[in-house]
């Protein structure tokens, strides 16, 4: 490895399990490395600084590490203030999101969908990073608010107790939850029209989008999914480059509809309610402990931090369009390669690098697709160190899990006792039953439908603001996250009471 800037080592950097966990492929790992014109870019016409987590990513081989030691005090304090500035020029977070970031994160989906195979890869690069980092600084004017926010809990009781300070901001209205209404909305559909339904829940049919375009009966049910796809299709299932978009393969929004079919699960306007209940709850809790000379800048401090979870999880979802195109580009090249028998399938691009197709225009690649595809499967079986540099502070105490109690972190409180269902992948919801909690390594935005299914959530990695957390507590079902190993401990089927607000699983 290489630091990515001088003196980078002097700082603590942490493996990205929640959004990168697996290495990068080559291509992918090229891309990012190419990121930071793009990067630089997006802040430059801000006129803001960026965190010191956004500036740049640390590469240990083909596995990606955040930055974790902010910036020295003086710095941190002048960069909260330009936020700030920004925020009142635009009239709030919220507007900045809507009127400043979120279109240039369209405008570069469309530029990235329009380009065509010959696209030069170092401005696919710029053109990923540019539109990323849009999510990125919108979230920075939040940062003065937040601070504000944690240093009041804390003045209350003495201690700033995380679970709280999340839920103030929680609304359940966001992007994320839109498609989750969407997905309700085809699953009332299919319920409503026996032949739908008895295809849904068929397993004679390999292809049930095939069996229903096929279905006469199905063709208000086809249009609307039609219509989802031609909305959501180049969204991607997760952050990293292999993971195919929903127009690739509609069998997975299609699995998401099915689930919801076979479980049912509280309708949107009821998680609604949940979520708006919790914070109603969390602001009487803080109201509670505040002094009254300190309620009116309590609430003053949260009227800025409006829209903090809506922008968080509407992000997220153009990172994944933004990911999806990108990921849509190199397919091109890709098909390109094929055409030109220098390769077998249009992902194979994903296992090489720009200088390798430039290397003679019809040279075979195959061979180094063959490598490079042993060289990655090889990484995939090394666990990377979880922080390297200099860490900035003694690390917290853990509390070692003991016999059948199992520790993680705190995500979303509530208790719930369940039977455990091990899930690799949105795809498999469908074995999910109502009450049932789902074990995973980690969850993105677009399994957000089953967590309507589900009582309660276990991960294996993520914090306090990973998509599963937050969702769970949108949603109001407790949830442990960074339970190591969780999907090996615990077994399928075996009953397990989730403790949200603990952080503990309880196995039976």
């Amino acid at each position: 490895m290489a630091w990515v800037y001088a003196g980078a080592e002097a700082f603590e950097w942490a493996h990205d399990t929640e959004h990168w966990p697996l290495p990068l492929l080559p291509m992918e790992l090229w891309l990012h490395q190419h990121w930071p014109a793009g990067a630089d870019r997006a802040w430059a016409e801000t006129g803001m600084e960026p965190p010191a987590m956004f500036y740049r990513f640390q590469y240990v081989g083909p596995f990606l590490y955040a930055r974790e030691s902010p910036y020295e005090p003086e710095r941190l304090m002048r960069n909260v203030m330009g936020y700030r500035a920004v925020a009142r020029e635009h009239g709030g977070p919220p507007a900045f999101w809507q009127q400043y970031c979120r279109p240039r994160a369209e405008r570069a989906c469309r530029e990235l969908a329009a380009l065509d195979s010959n696209a030069s890869l170092q401005s696919v690069a710029e053109l990923w990073a540019y539109g990323f980092h849009q999510t990125f600084t919108s979230m920075a004017l939040f940062m003065e608010a937040s601070m504000r926010l944690a240093a009041l809990l804390t003045e209350a009781d003495g201690d700033d107790e995380p679970l709280t300070r999340f839920e103030l901001t929680q609304d359940g209205q966001n992007a994320t939850q839109a498609i989750d209404g969407e997905i309700w909305d085809l699953a009332e559909l299919a319920r409503a029209t026996s032949q739908v339904k008895r295809l849904l829940e068929s397993e004679e049919h390999a292809d049930v989008v095939v069996a229903l375009r096929r279905e006469p009966a199905a063709r208000a049910f086809v249009a609307a999914f039609d219509a989802l796809l031609e909305r959501h299709g180049s969204r991607s299932q997760g952050w990293d480059l292999t993971l195919p978009t929903w127009r690739e393969r509609p069998e997975a929004p299609l699995a998401l509809v099915r689930a919801r079919l076979a479980s049912g699960g509280p309708a949107p306007v009821e998680v609604v309610a949940r979520s708006q209940a919790r914070r109603r709850e969390a602001t009487e809790r803080a109201l509670a402990q505040l002094p009254a000379d300190k309620h009116a800048e309590f609430r003053k401090t949260l009227a800025r931090l409006d829209g903090y979870v809506r922008i968080r999880e509407d992000r997220a979802y153009w990172q994944l369009v933004l990911s999806g195109e990108v990921r849509g580009v190199l397919l091109r090249k890709g098909e390109a390669l094929v055409a030109s028998d220098r390769i077998d399938r249009a992902a194979d691009v994903l296992f090489l690098v720009p200088d390798d197709m430039d290397d003679g225009a019809t040279s075979d690649l195959r061979a180094l697709v063959i490598e490079r595809r042993r060289e990655w499967e090889r990484w995939r079986e090394v666990v990377p160190p979880a922080a390297i540099g200099t860490p900035q502070a003694a690390p917290a105490p853990t509390v070692e899990s003991a016999g059948d109690e199992l520790r993680g972190a705190p995500a979303s409180r509530g208790v719930a006792t369940g039977t455990a269902r091990i899930i690799r992948s949105a795809d498999e919801g469908a074995r999910l039953r109502p009450g049932d909690i789902m074990v995973c390594e980690m969850s993105t935005p677009a399994w957000t439908p089953l967590f309507a299914i589900v009582s309660g959530i276990i991960t294996e990695t993520g914090g306090a603001l990973s998509h599963p957390a937050i969702t769970a507590r949108e949603y109001g079902i407790p949830a442990v996250v960074a339970l190591k190993d969780a999907t090996v401990r615990i077994r399928e089927g075996q009953v397990v009471t989730v403790d949200g607000g603990a952080g503990v699983v309880r196995l039976q």
